[in-house]
């Protein structure tokens, strides 16, 4: 099929939309390696919109799946997202720009500049890692149709907050461009995130793939040990209980039975980093919903602001979670509707003046928690068509269904819930 836009146009007018698709791919990335624990900052920082985001799609997604475990990546999502809402207009850039929390006396100059200053201050490249620090690094990809052009606005944008630029692309060689892309955001995750995209998912009418990938690896201050592992009786909402390996330290971290909650709470942050996993446990073995249905309207820096460094006994189980998930009804959820109907507005995105929407978001997720730490991955998959003890020792004993979430102050990187074994 030849590159001439109305005809392009006429093809597309002329058949099924959902067979026959211009479309975006936006795909974000999320991985870690978390292998850590030390003091956190006493500080509570006013919200960020990236904790005000992680907090809506949090409660679209997991209070909906207190039965199953889940994995996700509020970052990723909301990364990838934006990159798309540079390029977005009319109605559709404004529920975007609502739904995804940015910031409101920004315009879109701003908030590309708000990315850049964002990812300059939280990841490293690869390059300037070290070999035993932390490493938080974020990269990014834009895969153009060479049938379109990308408009020099966007392009401009892109990369001077996503450091990124547009590569042409022939999408009906669809075998070879998927295996292109997968081996891409495979070396991005360290091999965990592997076959995103199909190659029946790509066609001529692909407009765009657009690539947001976030990595993240640390140590534990102090490793959990191997030798105190043992198995534990784990119970689940269902009634049904399951021996599983549960590892154990004793840590003098940051701890607290928070009433409104009705949860314990812990804070288990990395070595030379101030990026923490914390694991908020609800105090019924039922609870988990009700928890998440309260974290929903919370931000984690308050939480851990109500939290006290104290010795505490720590019994975590070992854990692995994958999950997918379509992304398209949590977002509606947000209020984005626009972008997923023949009004939206993408006309930003293309020097070709021709409609594009959002055909289907789609997230994939891992993470494997042991004694030595954790390691996670995520995707998020994004189509656009044409339209010691004492007295006072605190035991923290995740015996039942419980939330986990790995952030700092700026923002959540990784959230979920462990309900069952």
């Amino acid at each position: 099929m030849g590159c001439d836009a109305n005809a392009h146009h006429e093809v597309w007018n002329s058949t099924d939309t959902d067979s026959m698709a211009h479309y975006l791919i936006i795909l974000a990335l999320f991985t870690a390696n978390l292998i850590s624990m030390a003091t956190a900052t006493p500080t509570t920082p006013p919200t960020s919109h990236h904790n005000l985001f992680a907090s809506e799609i949090f409660k679209a997604i997991a209070t909906k799946r207190t039965q199953d475990n889940v994995i996700f990546s509020p970052a990723s999502i909301q990364s990838c997202l934006t990159l798309a809402y540079l390029g977005a207009e009319g109605e559709t850039a404004q529920q975007m720009h609502k739904a995804l929390r940015l910031p409101t006396n920004l315009d879109k100059t701003g908030i590309a500049a708000d990315y850049a200053n964002f990812i300059s201050k939280r990841f490293v490249d690869r390059q300037n890692e070290k070999a035993d620090a932390p490493k938080l690094r974020l990269a990014n990809r834009i895969y153009v149709n060479d049938c379109f052009q990308i408009s020099s606005q966007y392009n401009e944008l892109a990369k001077k907050s996503f450091d990124t630029e547009a590569v042409p692309t022939k999408f009906s060689d669809s075998n070879h461009v998927a295996k292109s892309i997968n081996n891409w955001i495979e070396s991005q995750t360290d091999g965990k995130i592997q076959n995103l995209v199909q190659p029946d998912a790509l066609t001529s009418y692909t407009s765009a793939i657009l690539i947001n990938a976030i990595y993240f690896k640390a140590k534990w201050l102090t490793p959990f040990s191997q030798t105190s592992t043992r198995n534990s009786e784990f119970k689940m909402v269902d009634g049904k209980k399951a021996m599983i390996p549960m590892m154990s330290g004793d840590e003098h971290i940051k701890y607290g039975k928070l009433a409104n909650l009705d949860a314990s709470v812990i804070v288990l942050p990395y070595k030379d980093s101030d990026l923490s996993m914390m694991i908020l446990l609800p105090n019924k073995v039922e609870g988990l919903q009700k928890l998440e249905e309260a974290l929903a309207l919370t931000d984690f820096n308050q939480i851990e602001s109500q939290l006290r460094v104290q010795h505490v006994d720590i019994f975590l189980p070992k854990f692995r979670i994958e999950f997918s998930i379509d992304l398209k009804e949590p977002l509606r959820k947000l209020g984005l509707t626009d972008m997923f109907c023949d009004s939206a507005d993408f006309s930003g995105l293309f020097t070709q003046k021709q409609s594009q929407k959002v055909d289907e978001v789609k997230h994939k997720a891992f993470i494997d928690v042991n004694e030595a730490g954790s390691e996670a991955a995520a995707a998020t998959y994004m189509k656009i068509v044409p339209m010691s003890l004492n007295l006072d020792q605190k035991v923290f004993r995740a015996d039942h269904p419980f939330v986990f979430a790995i952030r700092d102050k700026d923002a959540i990187y990784f959230v979920g819930h462990v309900a069952k074994f």
